[in-house]
């Protein structure tokens, strides 16, 4: 049955609200009637004036975003005010993120907060996710990783796909509950049948480890490549290494080679360090060390380090570059400051050997004793050598020294956790 515009609008001009309301959701939505955000805009300020929420509300949001209206924020403020003032829970959860960004106010976390709560107990699923994120980081609010979890199984109860991600994150750490895999896993599967790429990433890693799941390659594939082709980097890295390595589907070089390349133009470290090896082990392509030394280029000046490392290796041999080991040190020693062993082993070789760098058995050996461990029994072989050539003092001033870089590690592991 057609609309009848020209019936709906008379009823609108003298003052019936509901149908005001309503031809503000038909422009708007462009159901029935061309899309015209402006005469949505129209309408809703007919009914907000009238006194609305729910037009008040929306008005506001769409001067937030400049739909239909010029964006501004002071104006949208108020109507999100007035609104808010109502129960409105919808311009409740906008008016605290007014005050959590500072538009059309000053910037407020504490009345964010207060807003958030106010909706959240009134049943808006995206303030509940919204205050759940504040008590898990601190965030306006002592952390309070209970109250956290409180609010992220709220919203996810209510379908909010990142509530349901976020609460599987804090199961399968076990913040403010005890670890539970299965409840995690559930909730991620809640998420990605949604189309929520991170958990559909993050559900394919528990069934590749069989977390909470049955072990499954076959799931794990079909939940990466779902989250790969919504564009998700690491799920596109992932997809590439089941290509090359055959899990969960038939092996496909050139496949792996398709993902590892649309990771790659994320600027995603990894998927740069694959295509080196792909590239220098001839896997699908053509042996090409010259490109292969480029994508470990990219993969190392983007901090990764291993890919540091192995082109370290490569300027140390003059392989795909020109052969140059004072460029090596500085690559080993990039890769062996964030705790990389190999790394660690080789820098201290460079240093006994004064092979890129000045002679130095302090530094030589700080770098070794870090690397000595059960599985590199040759950087032990090679600490007692230079330990033959150092007092007691060196000896002791390497140790300390050695101390010194395992503390730094520590802070900057920390430091990438938190980022």
């Amino acid at each position: 049955m057609p609309i009848d515009i020209s019936g709906l609008t008379r009823e609108a001009e003298q003052g019936n609200i509901d149908v005001q309301l309503q031809l503000a959701d038909l422009y708007e939505s462009g159901l029935g009637v061309p899309l015209d955000n402006n005469r949505a805009a129209y309408w809703y300020r007919q009914a907000a004036e009238a006194g609305s929420a729910r037009a008040q509300t929306r008005l506001g949001q769409m001067y937030i975003k400049g739909i239909g209206v010029p964006e501004d924020f002071d104006t949208a403020f108020l109507w999100l005010q007035k609104a808010a003032a109502q129960d409105d829970t919808s311009a409740q959860a906008s008016l605290a993120w007014c005050f959590q960004k500072g538009m059309g106010t000053q910037k407020d976390i504490g009345k964010a907060f207060e807003w958030y709560l106010s909706a959240a107990k009134l049943g808006h699923a995206g303030a509940r996710y919204n205050l759940g994120y504040m008590y898990a980081n601190g965030y306006g609010i002592d952390r309070d990783d209970r109250e956290a979890l409180h609010w992220y199984k709220k919203a996810a109860e209510q379908g909010h796909a990142k509530a349901q991600l976020n609460a599987g994150l804090m199961y399968v750490q076990g913040l403010g509950t005890e670890i539970n895999l299965r409840e995690s896993a559930s909730l991620y599967e809640l998420a990605a049948r949604q189309g929520y790429a991170k958990a559909q990433y993050n559900l394919g890693l528990m069934y590749a480890g069989g977390h909470g799941v049955e072990q499954s390659d076959e799931e794990n594939f079909h939940w990466q490549k779902r989250a790969a082709t919504q564009g998700y980097a690491r799920a596109q890295f992932n997809l590439g290494l089941l290509y090359m390595h055959g899990l969960g589907t038939e092996q496909d070089y050139s496949e792996a080679v398709k993902w590892f390349r649309r990771a790659a133009h994320q600027d995603y470290a990894k998927a740069f360090y694959q295509l080196a090896k792909i590239h220098a082990l001839g896997l699908g392509v053509p042996v090409n060390e010259t490109e292969s030394a480029i994508y470990f280029q990219r993969a190392a000046d983007a901090g990764y380090a291993r890919a540091q490392y192995r082109l370290g290796r490569l300027y140390d041999k003059g392989t795909g570059v020109r052969l140059d080991h004072a460029i090596s040190a500085t690559l080993y020693k990039k890769a062996a400051k964030q705790g990389y062993t190999r790394a660690q082993y080789v820098l201290g070789v460079h240093y006994a050997k004064g092979k890129g760098v000045r002679k130095n058995f302090i530094k030589a050996y700080a770098w070794l004793l870090l690397s000595a461990s059960d599985d590199m029994p040759e950087a032990r072989e090679f600490l007692d050598k230079v330990a033959k050539r150092m007092d007691a003092d060196q000896i002791d001033q390497a140790k300390q020294m050695a101390e010194h870089f395992r503390q730094m590690f520590a802070i900057n592991l920390k430091a990438q956790a938190n980022q």
